[in-house]
């Protein structure tokens, strides 16, 4: 009896073994992959540093009357903020001292109700607060880690208006200091026990500024990096 194997049952048996294959191969890029991610969403207890920046939008804060001369309907061109903290975290909660920079430049404003040329000067702040934060447990994937917070502390805030027309010229500068308050959330990616990255939103808002006529706010969007020092006390 002869048995004959034809180019059409080789070719079967070539794909057969391809899609046994490719399985498998899932599976185990599966296994290698779950102990990584499993890693990466244990962030550890404990001090720790972070640096951040962005973008920062500054509505108009100006309502203010100077020598007969009423200024408002300020506008800022986008700002941008910058800062740093030192924190304790105890899973799922985090405390820290944060001291934040931010800036925008002065796109236009009005004296009188006139729109004022030759436009020049800025609107900055520091900003420093003692938030809390409260970590939730990775929902979208082990390694991404929603958060809240919120922030209670003290701010300096100055704003320069410059003009050259249509009529005089103008220098005017409000400066100030008053208790500042912020809430803020976001998301971090812990790729190492000891280090993330994250991206949150900010929005800080002070008391009524009495040189300002008016309160100080920001929104801000950020993008961060977190490292936790002696990871091997804390594990």
């Amino acid at each position: 009896m002869k048995i004959c194997i034809t180019d059409k049952d080789l070719s079967n048996k070539d794909v057969s073994q391809k899609r046994l294959i490719h399985p498998v191969k899932k599976i185990m890029l599966g296994v290698l992959l779950t102990p990584c991610l499993a890693y990466s969403a244990t962030p550890i207890d404990g001090w720790y540093s972070h640096a951040f920046g962005g973008y920062a939008y500054i509505p108009g804060n100006i309502s203010k009357t100077n020598n007969s001369l009423t200024y408002n309907h300020v506008v800022y061109e986008s700002g941008f903020d910058a800062g740093g903290a030192i924190g304790f975290k105890s899973n799922p909660m985090r405390y820290e001292g944060e001291i934040t920079y931010l800036k925008g430049n002065t796109e236009k404003f009005r004296i009188d109700n006139v729109q004022q040329t030759g436009v020049g000067g800025y609107n900055q702040a520091i900003l420093g607060l003692m938030n809390v934060y409260y970590d939730f447990p990775g929902l979208l994937a082990p390694s991404l880690q929603p958060y809240i917070g919120a922030g209670l502390g003290y701010g300096w805030i100055q704003s320069i208006l410059n003009a050259t027309g249509p009529s005089l010229q103008t220098h005017f500068v409000a400066e100030s200091s008053a208790f500042a308050y912020q809430g803020t959330a976001g998301i971090s990616f812990n790729f190492a026990e000891n280090y993330s990255l994250n991206v949150g939103y900010r929005y800080v808002g002070t008391n009524h500024l009495f040189a300002f006529g008016n309160n100080f706010q920001v929104q801000m969007a950020t993008v961060g990096a977190t490292y936790r020092f002696n990871e091997n006390n804390y594990k």
